[in-house]
C-alpha cells in the first residue's frame, strides 16, 4: 500500500509496518533595524526538514526520525529520534529525543506557528530538545505527560546556561537529573484540532487549558560551558487556547528561578497573548504582544535583556501545506545584556546596544510542507 496523506506513505495490508515521509522548507527575506546600528536586510532557507515516522511489527510501536539541515551552515542536525509504545487505557511510553513536556508554543511545531516564528519568550524558555523517558496518558477530556531527561532546555534559555542534552553522550549529561511534566485540559472541541494555532472557518471551535511544570539540576560537567555542580531551576508555566472556528486566541505566561550554588538567584519570566481571524477562507490576520523580563541588571545598574513589543501579519495559505506569512515585530525595550542573543534565534533581531531600543524586525516567509 503506497499513497499521499499528510505525506507519503508505504504500508503493508494489515498495517503492521508504516513508514511516512514528509519534510518542511522555509525559505524567508528578514529586514532589521537597530537603533545605532546599520539596516540589515537579506534571504535565509531557516528551516529545511525531513521527516520520517511510522509503526514496526503492530499499530502500537511507533517511531519518528527529522532531521534539519542548520541554517547557518547547512549541517543535518537531529531533532527527533524516538521509539514509543502505546499501552491500554491511553497510556503511552516515549524514549529518546525529543521535546520535553514543557511550553505549549513550542510543543506546536514551526510549521504549524502563526507568525513566521515563535515569540521571544518562547525562544528564550524553550525547552530545546532533550534525550529521556516520558509516560503519557491521554483521555477523552485531559491528558497528562511526565518525564526524566538528561537536560532540559535550549543552548541560551533560562540563564544562559546549556542545560540541553540533544544529541550528547551518556557520560556528557548536563544533570545530575531533570523532571518535567505536563497536564493539558480540553474544555471543548477535538485533541488534533490544537496542534496549530490556526482556527480556519468551518472549523469546530474548542477550548483548552494547560500548566506544566520542570525542575533540574546541574552537574557542573561544563562540556558546553554550562552551570556549576549545583545549580538549579525551577519553572512553570501555564496557558489557556480557544478557538472559535475561524478565529483563535492563545495566551501564557511562564516564569522560572535559576537558584546558582554561588552568587545572587535570578528569576525571569515572560508572558504572551496572541489571536488570529479569517477575514477569507484563505487569509488569516494576526497579532501578538508579549513581555519578557530576564531579571539581571548590568554593571551599570541598568535592566537589561528585555522584550515589549508587538507583532501583527497576515498568512494567506495557496494550499493546505503551502503558506506565505509576512509579519513586522517591534520592541519598545532594550535586548542588550549577556543573554539577548536568544532573541537572534530565528526572531530576526540582533543584540542592542546597551540603552538602545526600537529595534524592529520585517519577515516575509515561504513555507511548503509535503
Amino acid at each position: 500500500m503506497a499513497g499521499y496523506n499528510n505525506g507519503f506513505f508505504l504500508a503493508s495490508p494489515d498495517g503492521n509496518f508504516s513508514l511516512k515521509v514528509g519534510g518542511q522548507i522555509q525559505i524567508r527575506w528578514v529586514m532589521n533595524n537597530a537603533k545605532d546600528q546599520n539596516t540589515l536586510y537579506g534571504f535565509e532557507n531557516r528551516r529545511t526538514k525531513l521527516d520520517f515516522s511510522g509503526n514496526v511489527f503492530s499499530k502500537d510501536w511507533t517511531y519518528r526520525i527529522r532531521n534539519n539541515f542548520s541554517s547557518e551552515f547547512g549541517f543535518s542536525d537531529l531533532e527527533f529520534a524516538y521509539i514509543q509504545k502505546a499501552m491500554d487505557n491511553g497510556m503511552s511510553i516515549r524514549v529518546g529525543q525529543f521535546q520535553a513536556p514543557w511550553l505549549r508554543e513550542v510543543l506546536v511545531d514551526s510549521s504549524m506557528q502563526l507568525a513566521a516564528e515563535r515569540s521571544v519568550v518562547a525562544q528564550l524558555f524553550s525547552q530545546g530538545y532533550s534525550q529521556g523517558i516520558q509516560w503519557g496518558m491521554e483521555s477523552d477530556s485531559f491528558r497528562i505527560n511526565a518525564g526524566f531527561f538528561d537536560g532540559i532546555g535550549g543552548a541560551t534559555n533560562f540563564d544562559n546556561s546549556a542545560y540541553n542534552s540533544r544529541n550528547s553522550d551518556w557520560n556528557f549529561s548536563p544533570t545530575n537529573y531533570a523532571f518535567a511534566a505536563r497536564a493539558d485540559f480540553k474544555l471543548s472541541g477535538d485533541w488534533s484540532q490544537f496542534d496549530d494555532f490556526s482556527s480556519f472557518k468551518g472549523e469546530e471551535a474548542g477550548m483548552m487549558a494547560g500548566v506544566a511544570v520542570l525542575y533540574q539540576r546541574s552537574n557542573g560537567n561544563g562540556i558546553f560551558g554550562g552551570p556549576a555542580n549545583g545549580d538549579k531551576v525551577f519553572g512553570i508555566t501555564g496557558d489557556f487556547t480557544w478557538d472559535f472556528g475561524g478565529a483563535s486566541l492563545f495566551a501564557s505566561g511562564v516564569w522560572t528561578q535559576n537558584k546558582p550554588t554561588t552568587g545572587d538567584k535570578t528569576s525571569p519570566w515572560g508572558v504572551t497573548v496572541q489571536g488570529g481571524y479569517f477575514v477569507t477562507e484563505d487569509a488569516e490576520l494576526f497579532g501578538r504582544y508579549e513581555f519578557l523580563n530576564y531579571n539581571i541588571k548590568n554593571a551599570g545598574g541598568q535592566n537589561v535583556d528585555k522584550y515589549n513589543g508587538v507583532t501583527f501579519g497576515v498568512n494567506y495559505f495557496f494550499a493546505k501545506g503551502v503558506k506565505f506569512t509576512t509579519d513586522f515585530s517591534w520592541n519598545l525595550k532594550s535586548l542588550s545584556g549577556a543573554n539577548s542573543f536568544a532573541a537572534l534565534n530565528g526572531a530576526g533581531f540582533r543584540v542592542d546596544n546597551v540603552g538602545a531600543d526600537n529595534q524592529w524586525a520585517l519577515r516575509a516567509q515561504l513555507q511548503l510542507l509535503f
